[in-house]
């Protein structure tokens, strides 16, 4: 007689993109923790962090396929609002990553939020360290479209207001999707701006945009970048890049997982997770803590 074995639960995992470090992490972290608490995962993403409408249909598809849950990092927070509303008032647990999207946290919807006041603060010190709490900064990269990345912004001035009032904001440009975008503000700043003496930069495009701004110009060891996301370390090694603020999206996603586990055997515990981010310099970077949020090996379990 044969005996059919049950097929455990899937949860669809959707990050902003895949193929980066900042969201294999997190791949590391769900495929992991899911085999624990007796759940498959289903990891899909668009090919580029800024396709929102990618997103939303991959989404779709998902639920479509009636997986029992969903874990998801929206590309932005107002158009995704509604595509997860849609989903919770189906019955599908959601559990949101690294973006606040203005849903009310409650039944079958939880959050796990990087701590981006704290990462704002790390940047602001970490500039004034630099500059000895005197001189001028550029910040690139600021988003009305994710509320956490415009929380990094709002912590980082006004940490940089209230410890060092001696270090002045001269430049500040918007969050653009992409790299080159990113470059061509970064390289307008360097030519017609005013001087800095520092930049930081919010994001993963505006950080190696301001990168390779500051490399054309030669600049690169004389004006200091701080930037966010972890997809451009190799040249904090040389000193190119001075420092970057990385989220730990493997514990991230570790907690989406037991959150999500927790909503389908009856209601999670906690409906908010907020996890610290560390600041990675040449002094650190070889360090287990952050070779452990860096793991992408997340085929091995």
């Amino acid at each position: 007689m044969l005996v059919r074995r049950r097929t455990p639960p899937t949860i669809a995992v959707i990050p902003r993109t895949c193929g980066t470090y900042l969201w294999e992490a997190e791949h590391t972290g769900v495929a992991r923790t899911a085999p624990a608490y007796g759940l498959n995962v289903y990891w899909n993403a668009p090919m580029r962090e800024d396709d929102v409408q990618g997103q939303i249909d991959i989404l779709a598809r998902a639920l479509k396929r009636r997986v029992r849950g969903v874990i998801i990092s929206p590309v932005e927070a107002l158009p995704l609002r509604t595509p997860v509303h849609n989903a919770l008032e189906g019955g599908t647990p959601v559990v949101v990553v690294a973006t606040d999207l203005g849903l009310a946290p409650g039944k079958n919807l939880a959050y796990v939020l990087n701590d981006e006041r704290s990462g704002g603060e790390m940047a602001a010190r970490r500039i004034g360290k630099l500059l000895k709490g005197k001189g001028s900064v550029a910040i690139l990269g600021i988003s009305n479209q994710l509320t956490s990345t415009a929380e990094r912004a709002r912590s980082l001035e006004g940490t940089l207001a209230g410890e060092f009032p001696g270090i002045h904001v001269v430049f500040r440009s918007l969050a653009l999707p992409t790299v080159s975008q990113e470059q061509q503000v970064a390289e307008r700043l360097l030519v017609e701006g005013p001087p800095v003496d520092a930049i930081v930069a919010l994001s993963e495009p505006s950080t190696r945009g301001a990168f390779y701004a500051l490399t054309e110009f030669n600049r690169t060891l004389s004006t200091p970048l701080v930037g966010f996301d972890q997809n451009l370390l190799a040249p904090i090694r040389t000193g190119e890049i001075d420092s970057v603020v990385i989220q730990n999206t493997n514990q991230m996603g570790r907690a989406a997982m037991k959150l999500m586990a927790e909503e389908i055997h009856g209601g999670a515990k906690s409906q908010y997770v907020v996890v610290p981010p560390e600041l990675v310099t040449r002094e650190n970077i070889d360090s287990d803590a952050v070779k452990g949020i860096l793991d992408l090996d997340w085929f091995r379990l």
